[in-house]
């Protein structure tokens, strides 16, 4: 079978081995594999031992199949389609009422991850790049995504993240946890130049069918374009927006009641 050669190649041999099933077949041995990608018996055994070791692929006799962990990663890609799908409409929406940045951020273990952005028409505006990892316990979306969570998850999360992303920045749990708590009440933040100086931004929930939030909705502007006065304005919209795109994700709960200031 043909080959995506990338030059890295222990990669390439290792994803010839998975797509070998590509066929339909439940198991195939190692002799099979070696036939059907041209890659020697003894290397076959080697790197398929050490992607059953990954979870990769299981062994059940002398017969291997695709494994679990390929489920669990093909499970994140279709829950993040349909969340992108989902929201599209509503960032569109909210990037056609402002004139800026609406952004989708979830949670990816201690850290945000933009997955989809309708882009402002203007000349000046933040820089995104989806699918880069974004500290957790910084930035509007960030402390959205952690504000919901139980206690204990919530200050871990939050612990881990500024150990992975270090900064200048001194990391304050006790501010963090009360300010969480208010965003829990109010049902959104604003930050401005916490993560990237010149960059303010507005979050809101977006609540998932089962009760919790999926999502982050985000507005983001230079600082310049969302002073205090310019927030009033547009906090209603970005709630409105979270408030919609969970609805189509099946949520049925209220919101929280929130207030614009």
């Amino acid at each position: 079978m043909s080959r995506v050669e990338t030059g890295v190649g222990v990669l390439d041999k290792a994803m010839a081995i998975l797509r070998a099933f590509s066929r339909g077949d439940v198991d195939l041995s190692p002799r099979e594999v070696a036939g059907r990608t041209g890659i020697a018996l003894p290397t076959v055994y080697r790197l398929m031992g050490a992607l059953v070791e990954h979870g990769m692929l299981e062994k059940s006799g002398g017969r291997y199949r695709l494994g679990i962990s390929l489920l669990h990663l093909g499970g994140r890609v279709a829950e993040g389609m349909e969340i992108r799908r989902q929201v599209l409409p509503h960032l569109e929406w909210l990037s056609g009422g402002t004139e800026e940045n609406a952004e989708l951020h979830i949670r990816r273990r201690e850290a945000r991850v933009p997955i989809e952005l309708v882009r402002s028409a203007q000349n000046l505006r933040p820089i995104v790049e989806l699918g880069e990892p974004i500290p957790l316990h910084l930035g509007a979306a960030g402390k959205v995504l952690l504000a919901w969570l139980p206690d204990e998850r919530r200050d871990a999360l939050a612990r881990a993240s500024a150990e992975r992303f270090r900064d200048e920045s001194e990391f304050d749990s006790e501010t963090l946890r009360a300010l969480l708590s208010k965003i829990r009440t109010v049902g959104w933040v604003a930050t401005d130049g916490e993560r990237s100086a010149g960059v303010a931004a507005i979050a809101a929930p977006i609540f998932g069918a089962d009760g919790g939030v999926a999502g982050a909705m985000v507005l983001s502007a230079p600082s310049v374009r969302l002073p205090a006065r310019q927030r009033r304005k547009f906090v209603p919209l970005v709630r409105e927006a979270a408030s919609r795109a969970s609805r189509d994700l099946g949520y049925v709960g209220e919101p929280p009641a929130g207030v614009t200031a």
